[in-house]
């Protein structure tokens, strides 16, 4: 084990298995979207020079998600480590900087959590010492009142910066400004996924070209 007490846990489908579970986009969009984002993820959590575990559907065992979830962690925990911070896939705007924020609190003894804009959570930092597999199953995950009841269960918890998810086609869309600006291989299949959803119309070529130079079509 390495000498840091705190290690982080990538809970997260494999991209083929996240794919078929959300609304990404029909075909390969999908599937090439959430391999972005889970090889974004382990880019950014290797940058935070923490152990990181990967658990997913291969590895978990549990009836349901609460439950596959609490045991991944325990997993961690036996490992040696006192603290863990959790984290998904499907948060593009998370960087190493907030992760070693999260750490820090974590090491001054606080748990803390970091709420998503729909009532959930993408992140969980907790200290073994609080971790309770059985109560944790039994919360409403993948829920709009997971924030609330995790802000419930834990104690010395504080809230981290509120960040946003993305689980459909709708998620991308609003959020298209920030992948083209920091995330260019999710902006360029944005174009993918809608085209997969919706094909255009055929237009009339001279349109067309006249759209492309700039300028409008007669009328």
């Amino acid at each position: 084990m390495s000498a840091t007490t705190t290690a982080i846990l990538l809970f997260s489908r494999t991209a083929s298995a996240e794919a078929e579970q959300k609304s990404f986009g029909a075909g390969t969009a999908g599937l090439r979207i959430t391999s972005a984002l889970i090889a974004r993820t382990e880019k950014t959590l290797a940058r935070t020079s923490l152990p990181v575990f990967r658990s997913d559907e291969n590895s978990q065992t549990g009836a349901g998600f609460g439950e596959r979830l609490a045991g991944a962690m325990a997993a961690v925990y036996d490992r040696g480590y006192e603290r863990l911070l959790v984290v998904g896939n499907d948060c593009p705007s998370l960087t190493s900087r907030h992760l070693r924020a999260a750490a820090q609190m974590l090491e001054s003894g606080q748990n803390v959590i970091g709420p998503d804009r729909r009532g959930g959570v993408w992140l969980i930092g907790l200290q073994r010492a609080d971790f309770n597999a059985k109560s944790l199953g039994e919360l409403s995950w993948e829920t709009g009142d997971l924030h609330a009841d995790l802000g419930n269960l834990l104690p010395d918890v504080a809230d981290f910066a509120p960040l946003a998810d993305l689980n459909t086609f709708e998620d991308l869309r609003n959020n298209w400004y920030f992948l083209r600006c920091q995330l260019q291989e999710l902006f360029d299949l944005l174009h993918l996924a809608e085209t997969a959803f919706s094909p255009p119309a055929p237009q009339p070529e001279p349109v067309a070209i006249m759209r492309r130079l700039g300028r409008a079509p007669p009328r």
